[in-house]
């Protein structure tokens, strides 16, 4: 059996900018975690709880507090301060934690989608509608890695408010066993648990993971190069072959744009590449137009005139 550890990323609420007073949060919302075969789950576990006390030994003691049941959230953790002041004991903590879940034969997981920019009165798509339909999304997914192994999978997630944990129940109950639920699905054998994060070091690492793919969200994203330290955090934590085949995010782009996880890993924001892209698309479709006036004025009235009635 595989386990798969899931949490959110990003921000479910509107997007504008982040220079937006209101809606600044993150232009991306979505699940992430990881996935890992239940006989390493104890291991693999521990040597987390291992690494994650002596990283972080001195807030340990302060909160004078069991190791085992205290916990560091990722968004806490991951900052351009704590990074810039601590990477050097972060980067080499953290990199031993994946090369472990590497060695475990544990894969890295996500499925996020870019909003669309506006206030709901504009995007027409409200929290609720996002959450269910990424929640839907990502259980697919998640069953589809279940199928490529030939094994079943058991999720569990990170414990949300009582109203989101209801929902989520119910969204995914029903997904999973609808009658007309894709075959795939048949993989996970029961609605997600979900577990209080302090009490589950597992749970606390998908969490630094969904807080890593949100900073790597903002950066290619929104315009902004306040977190393109991400990108070398990531690329310190991770390569492309331990991330999950259907891991990506979905763009607003047209033609369904996905970003997967090679891209992900590059130092050049996707939303630096797009606006190249566009002014590139732009300056050609003008070359195309001029080129097509040119021809029409080169050609004969007769030739012009059949090809306007045409």
């Amino acid at each position: 059996m595989l386990i798969v550890y899931l949490d959110e990323f990003g921000h479910v609420g509107p997007y504008i900018s982040p220079k937006h007073k209101k809606y600044h949060e993150n232009p991306v919302f979505g699940y992430g975690g990881f996935v890992i075969p239940e006989v390493e789950v104890r291991r693999f576990g521990g040597y987390f709880e291992h690494i994650k006390e002596r990283l972080l030994a001195e807030e340990i003691r302060a909160a004078n507090v069991h190791p085992r049941r205290w916990e560091k959230k990722g968004a806490s953790l991951l900052t351009t301060k704590n990074y810039n002041k601590y990477g050097s004991e972060m980067i080499p903590a953290l990199k031993r934690i994946s090369r472990e879940l590497k060695r475990s034969r544990g894969n890295v997981f996500f499925f996020g989608q870019e909003k669309p920019l506006g206030p709901v009165s504009i995007s027409c798509e409200s929290t609720q509608e996002r959450e269910k339909h990424c929640l839907i999304q990502t259980i697919k997914r998640v069953g589809s890695i279940g199928a490529s192994k030939d094994d079943e999978i058991m999720v569990i997630m990170d414990a949300t408010e009582a109203d989101n944990r209801t929902r989520a129940v119910s969204t995914l109950g029903s997904t999973i066993f609808s009658r007309h639920a894709d075959k795939d699905l048949s993989r996970v054998v029961d609605i997600p648990l979900q577990a209080d994060s302090h009490l589950y070091g597992t749970v606390q690492f998908a969490d630094w993971i969904c807080a890593l793919l949100g900073r790597l969200c903002q950066y290619h994203f929104s315009e902004s190069r306040e977190f393109s330290w991400s990108v070398d955090l990531a690329n310190y934590m991770f390569n492309s072959e331990i991330f999950t085949p259907n891991s990506f995010i979905w763009t607003n782009e047209h033609g369904n744009f996905k970003l997967s996880p090679q891209k992900m890993l590059q130092a050049e924001p996707y939303w630096e590449k797009r606006i190249l892209a566009r002014e590139k698309n732009k300056t050609k479709r003008q070359e195309n137009k001029t080129m097509m006036s040119s021809v029409m004025e080169a050609c004969s009235p007769e030739f012009k005139e059949r090809y306007f009635l045409s």
